[in-house]
């Protein structure tokens, strides 16, 4: 599998390096760079999964002959898995709160790429926190997310 970035589409969000840190980097550039060429197989999905999470789909993947961007899969089993993950957590006493301030949010997508199931640019031009309290599993991703926040919009409670 081979994948490649459109310079002109791609705006620099992280979301790719943060799906698949083996196959794409920001390290150099402000877009994304492929840094494995082809993509090993242990590290398909995770390029898949960072080109359905770019917001401006600027990633496309090549198979043998057919080239696409892929779409996503498995929609409901995903879902119904977040909502296990939510109704299992539900049980558990959870200190830790996120906020995202929107006047300060600016919609790239960092905090999404890191962490998914906590925040979602989905249904808002800005980060929306999807889970409150924040799950155990995921506190150490949620604070990098903090932490990677080029605008400092994520605040969190312990």
């Amino acid at each position: 599998m081979r994948v490649h970035v459109d310079p002109d589409l791609c705006i620099g969000c992280g979301i790719c390096e943060g799906d698949a840190p083996d196959v794409f980097s920001l390290a150099s550039s402000s877009i994304a760079e492929v840094i494995m060429d082809p993509v090993g197989s242990e590290f398909e999905a995770d390029a898949r999964m960072a080109a359905e999470d770019c917001p401006e789909s600027a990633i496309s993947i090549e198979n043998g002959e057919e080239s696409d961007t892929p779409t996503p899969s498995g929609a409901d089993s995903a879902d119904d898995a977040e909502e296990s993950i939510i109704n299992h957590d539900l049980e558990r006493n959870f200190e830790m709160k996120a906020t995202v301030d929107q006047d300060l949010c600016i919609g790239c997508g960092i905090c999404e790429g890191i962490v998914p199931e906590v925040f979602s640019l989905q249904n808002e031009p800005y980060a929306e926190v999807l889970l409150d309290p924040i799950p155990e599993e995921f506190q150490d991703a949620t604070r990098e997310a903090a932490e990677e926040c080029t605008e400092v919009a994520i605040t969190i409670e312990e």
